[in-house]
């Protein structure tokens, strides 16, 4: 009798604390996901046939307000929710958590790699260390495709490479590097070798099948990071790189011939050892007994001296190496980000589990703004200042993205196998700022420069915190923090106090070559003037930049999109489910769709033709948010 009351007792008492009960249920359901959840690859071999529930009911007519303190608990849905809360925070969650897993838009990539287009395909074949290791190149093929550079036969050793990717066959390092340096230190064919080919040829076809080597032996394989590594880490033997510590590796030194090429007229080695060439041949048509084949040989031969090579020759080469290494450190980084969405900092700082790019940039100080960091900020700030071709800062915006994304993993932290996101903290504010000094120290820093710079930074929040700095300068108040201030700026018109002429047109380059080099003795302006449109530009930038961070358009497209059509079409291992959400956190998005539907109605309010004009791409781009926005 006694026990059956125990028991009955204990059903009323579950009875009475619902809460309690499902809270215990959520607690487990959640580490029983989190042992699952431990990477892309375990995603995928996942079977998810179970639906997210949706609440049922219609909403409330009085919606029930988000206390901001209160916790991610409190937030999902209790046993008797709000239901316009609970959509709320399951909209939030799924655009946080399909942004944590689009590595394409997160790293700014301009294709798509493969494993990612086939994430299934690469847990099967690259990831599963049960697959079959990787074909190389035997030895002796290696020897002899070799032979070829030693033979002066370029062509034929871009053809052996071309027919070992066609066997399915990886090229291992050293053949690899062979390959990155024949790009760097191939010479012009002499005329008299008549061959079917020019240097040009061969450096687009090497860099066209490098590229294609990464394609179909991408670096996510588990049996040539190793390989890769090396070719990062390699050395070339090349003369030009008798003033580089080989210690450095294979990147960071083609970083280093950059930097000193921009900052020093090299002496024309070329034009010098043409010449003498030219008192060879008539020393030999002036002696018979010496014109002979050996003699011949050696004034027409082929050469691989980057000495050689013009100053424009010089730049292009030492980017086309550099795009294809770029290329490697993205392939690598957008599938690490799939394999390791949980514990990220525990595995980006351990040297056997990282990416690429954090054991090439670091050496146990993982996040922190080094030396390398450092030369790559000063890198950057001069070509842009300079006005290098477009597509060579784009290469170099784009190693520098990486970096970015990088040292915001490392200070990623997991608290009960959720995560913080979009996550910013100490590590990613000093590298903005660091950056900033870079630019404002610079003897060619005016606001001109800086447009150009924030234009070709590809990290959103970079170029918040770029443009926070400088228009610091003119206003110690200014906090780019969220919509709200984006809105105050436009409420006041700040850019009245601005100057009404029009900028000059400072983007003509003053020197007639392409790769001017940097005035060292170059004076720096004394004052630094910002113009209405400028202005105007940089908010504009700095608001776009604001909502691709958080997400602001693809979480105001799921707040207008029907329940029904929701979340349709969408592969579910391709979200990611341990996102933090707060109390706060989905107040602060509520704020920020508020302000921008604010500045929706203070742009409608314009009437004068000038200010319209001048706030046009405002209209566009709140019209790409909101399709249903029209000025009249």
């Amino acid at each position: 009798m006694s026990s059956i009351k125990r028991i009955t007792r204990a059903d009323s008492g579950a009875a009475k604390s619902p809460t309690k009960t499902e809270a215990t249920l959520r607690h487990s359901s959640r580490n029983h996901a989190k042992d699952k959840l431990r990477n892309i690859t375990n995603t995928i071999l996942m079977s998810t046939g179970e639906d997210p529930g949706t609440g049922a009911g219609p909403p409330p007519k009085k919606k029930k307000k988000i206390n901001p303190n209160s916790t991610a608990q409190q937030c999902i849905p209790s046993s008797q929710p709000s239901s316009s809360q609970s959509k709320l925070c399951d909209k939030l969650l799924f655009v946080l958590g399909r942004n944590y897993f689009d590595v394409c838009q997160r790293l700014s990539l301009d294709y798509v790699p493969r494993c990612v287009r086939n994430i299934s395909d690469c847990a099967q074949h690259h990831a599963n260390k049960r697959s079959p290791p990787t074909k190389c190149v035997n030895s002796m093929r290696q020897v002899c495709t070799l032979d070829q550079l030693v033979e002066h036969r370029p062509d034929q050793f871009l053809e052996f490479l071309n027919q070992a990717i066609m066997r399915r066959e990886f090229l291992d390092s050293e053949l690899f590097i062979a390959g990155l340096q024949l790009m760097l230190t191939i010479n012009e064919p002499s005329k008299e070798l008549r061959v079917n080919y020019s240097a040009d040829d061969i450096v687009t076809g090497m860099g066209e099948m490098l590229e294609r080597c990464l394609e179909h032996f991408p670096p996510c394989r588990w049996d040539l990071r190793s390989a890769f590594h090396e070719v990062l880490m390699g050395d070339l033997d090349a003369p030009c790189f008798k003033e580089c510590d080989l210690r450095e590796g294979l990147l960071r030194n083609v970083l280093h011939l950059i930097e000193h090429n921009i900052e020093t007229e090299v002496k024309q080695e070329g034009k010098r050892r043409a010449a003498t060439d030219k008192r060879i041949i008539r020393h030999a048509l002036g002696d018979k007994t010496v014109q002979d084949y050996h003699t011949w040989v050696s004034i027409h031969r082929m050469r691989y001296d980057f000495d050689r090579l013009s100053r424009v020759e010089r730049f292009h080469r030492l980017f086309a190496v550099l795009q294809v290494l770029v290329k490697l450190l993205e392939m690598d980084l957008a599938m690490w980000i799939l394999r390791n969405p949980t514990k990220t900092q525990q595995h980006l700082c351990n040297p056997s589990r990282g990416p690429l790019v954090a054991r090439l940039v670091w050496n146990g100080d993982y996040g922190s703004v080094n030396l390398v960091i450092k030369k790559l900020f000063q890198l950057f700030i001069n070509m842009n200042a300079l006005q290098y071709p477009q597509e060579d800062i784009t290469i170099v915006s784009r190693l520098l993205n990486l970096v970015t994304v990088a040292v915001n993993l490392s200070e990623f932290q997991h608290n009960d196998g959720e995560i913080v996101y979009p996550c910013v903290k100490d590590n990613s504010q000093h590298y903005a700022r660091q950056l900033w000094k870079t630019l404002e120290t610079s003897s060619y820093f005016s606001i001109p420069l800086c447009l150009r710079t924030i234009r070709t930074i590809r990290s959103p929040f970079l170029r918040v915190r770029l443009i926070e700095h400088l228009l610091q300068k003119f206003n110690r108040s200014t906090k780019l923090s969220n919509v709200s201030s984006f809105f105050q700026q436009l409420h006041d018109r700040a850019w009245l106090e601005c100057s009404e002429e029009e900028p000059e047109q400072a983007g003509a380059q003053s020197s007639t070559t392409s790769y001017p080099v940097l005035n060292a003795q170059r004076t720096r302006a004394k004052t630094s003037e910002i113009h209405r449109r400028q202005y105007v530009e940089l908010l504009l930038i700095g608001l776009r930049a604001y909502c691709d961070m958080h997400q602001l358009p693809a979480y105001f497209r799921e707040l207008m999109t029907r329940p029904e059509q929701s979340e349709t079409d969408v592969d579910e291992r391709l979200i990611f489910r341990g996102i933090a959400l707060s109390g706060e956190l989905v107040a602060d998005y509520r704020n920020d769709i508020k302000y921008l539907l604010l500045i929706e109605q203070n742009l409608k309010k314009i009437k004068e033709v000038e200010e319209r004009a001048l706030l046009h791409d405002w209209i566009a781009f709140l019209a790409e948010i909101d399709p249903s926005f029209t000025t009249g």
